[in-house]
């Protein structure tokens, strides 16, 4: 290791220094607290060996301004004193120093004080460089997910969706595709897992769906081979809770496959104007192909107006008191967006960011509208 000495007295900076050197380790010293922050700036020790008695400042001041010098990085400050008292025990705790070591130094209690900060330094180390994995999965994950979102027309102007992530980025994934004949073909999916985890099933899911959906084949089949897909794929417990629809214009008419995820809501001249469409399948990629079933459920169009689609994250949503904003503070949501004649989405968005004040919602959420007025 790379030892800084921070000590006033020269000759028990000299044996120190001789220690250190024969134990291995390479030695800085200093003899005052501005010479120990020029040092300890310039060359980067992995450990700090302080006195309290310091002649332009205390031990304690020291150790403070080598802590803020060394920033996120694990450079542990060990103070030579004796802590035997509140008083002392108070100024120890308050420096930021991690360990003490009474002067004069024992060297045998020394050499393990230290191979115990070395060990904890290659945690650190490693620590660090899982998290540099972790950030470059991440955004590999993020990647993908943007590229399959982007697949979507852009030109659908009564469509409006907005998302909500509880991580790095949403691992729900909301996408479209209009079919030959003129149909819409949505599909909220929210997959197990955040991040790659739940990339990795977007991309055969989404592949499916736009090609499936492009060469004007029902939502029925497309279910069935998302979830053989995601059967094949992904491991036991990942799944993906969806929401299915076509929406049919020339027949008036709205199609729905719906596995594990939130009722769809349907409007028509105020929010107690309202028809919901429950899950009535398990999650795609759960069950065989021999258990698995396509079927799906139709609704007439001619009394809706408004078409609305959400993942759980939304209704569980909980703020800084613990309250749960709901099925109720999204009715209240959407009431107030019918009255004031304002966009059903961007009302219930408003809504629910002044509801959880600040916070970050603990599972993503995903709202989607579809308005089916003139």
């Amino acid at each position: 290791m790379k030892i800084l000495v921070v000590h006033h007295e020269v000759a028990t900076c000299r044996r120190l220094v001789t220690v250190l050197e024969k134990d291995g380790h390479q030695v800085l010293t200093a003899a005052s607290g501005a010479e120990a922050a020029s040092r300890f700036d310039r060359n980067q020790p992995d450990l700090v060996l302080l006195d309290v008695a310091l002649a332009d400042m205390d031990g304690y001041r020291c150790a403070r301004n080598l802590n803020t010098l060394a920033g996120g990085r694990f450079v542990p400050v060990m103070l030579m004193t004796a802590v035997s008292d509140h008083d002392s025990l108070d100024r120890f705790l308050e420096s930021g120093a991690m360990d003490f070591i009474p002067d004069p130094l024992d060297r045998v209690a020394l050499r393990a004080k230290i191979g115990g900060f070395e060990r904890i330094r290659e945690l650190y180390a490693h620590v660090e460089s899982l998290q540099v994995r972790s950030s470059h999965e991440v955004l590999l994950a993020k990647q993908m997910f943007d590229s399959v979102v982007s697949r979507s027309p852009r030109d659908i102007d009564f469509l409006r969706h907005w998302s909500l992530s509880a991580g790095h980025f949403s691992g729900d994934m909301l996408i479209y595709e209009k079919t030959p004949e003129g149909d819409l073909h949505v599909l909220m999916a929210d997959f197990t897992g955040h991040g790659l985890s739940a990339a990795i099933g977007a991309l055969p899911a989404s592949d499916a769906f736009f090609a499936m959906s492009r060469k004007g084949l029902g939502i029925a089949a497309i279910a069935w081979e998302i979830n053989r897909k995601l059967n094949t794929l992904l491991p036991v417990g990942h799944f993906c809770a969806a929401s299915l629809i076509r929406l049919c214009p020339r027949k008036a008419v709205l199609e729905a496959w719906i596995g594990g995820q939130p009722p769809v809501w349907l409007f028509g001249e105020g929010v107690d104007d309202r028809q919901e469409i429950d899950s009535f399948h398990l999650p795609l990629g759960v069950l065989g192909d021999e258990d698995f079933s396509g079927e799906t459920r139709l609704l007439a169009l001619d009394n809706v107006q408004h078409l609305m689609l959400f993942s759980d994250g939304l209704l569980e949503a909980r703020n800084a008191q613990g309250h749960v904003f709901g099925e109720e503070g999204l009715s209240q949501a959407v009431d107030q967006a019918m009255t004031a004649r304002r966009h059903v989405l961007q009302q219930v968005k408003s809504s629910l960011v002044s509801f959880l004040g600040g916070l970050e919602p603990h599972d993503d959420v995903s709202l989607m509208t579809v308005s089916l007025t003139a």
